[in-house]
């Protein structure tokens, strides 16, 4: 088998893809403590379990050769639609005026022994070429302006871009246009 990027629904074992996506999660979170072990599993169900319930046909990982996995992209086709999220997610509905430019949404993570190979890249290319065929005009991702991955997602041809305080601090929108000229 080569590697390949594979979604959730497709796969036999989704339970060792979910416990690849949890271990991934954690490894790649800027959060490292936390009082308990519920206060953990909440932290990773607030940013993984609404598309993990809701919209597993946009849960995508990267499953090497050896059948593990590498790397995961959770994704919503509809951010409007996500109202769940403006409760759940901090900073969520702050940039709901862009969503119709940019009505889909995507997070991407890859273990850190297989960062900068291009599974990122890759990933992020094959959730934006289906929102292409389904004739979305683009994708977003929100981070913060200071973050490591803002390099990553303007390279992956998220250009623009719009910050905008919250609370004591930012937050950056990152819109990619999903036009025949593409990204990545």
């Amino acid at each position: 088998m080569a590697a390949e990027v594979v979604r959730l629904s497709d796969l036999v074992d989704q339970a060792a893809a979910i416990a690849a996506l949890t271990d991934i999660f954690f490894e790649s979170s800027a959060r490292t403590e936390f009082t308990s072990s519920q206060e953990r599993q909440n932290f990773l169900e607030r940013w993984t379990e609404f598309y993990l319930t809701r919209y597993p046909e946009d849960v995508w990982f990267w499953r090497e050769a050896d059948g593990t996995f590498a790397g995961y992209l959770t994704g919503c086709r509809n951010s409007v639609g996500a109202m769940p999220l403006y409760d759940t997610v901090p900073g969520y509905k702050l940039f709901e005026d862009c969503f119709g430019a940019f009505p889909a949404h995507l997070h991407v993570n890859c273990r850190n022994d297989r960062r900068n190979l291009g599974i990122g890249a890759r990933m992020v290319e094959h959730f934006a070429q289906g929102c292409r065929e389904n004739g979305l005009a683009g994708v977003h991702i929100v981070t913060a302006p200071t973050a490591r991955n803002v390099g990553f997602y303007q390279r992956a041809g998220f250009t623009h871009e719009v910050i905008r305080g919250f609370g004591s601090r930012s937050l950056l929108f990152m819109g990619r246009h999903l036009g025949a000229e593409g990204g990545v």
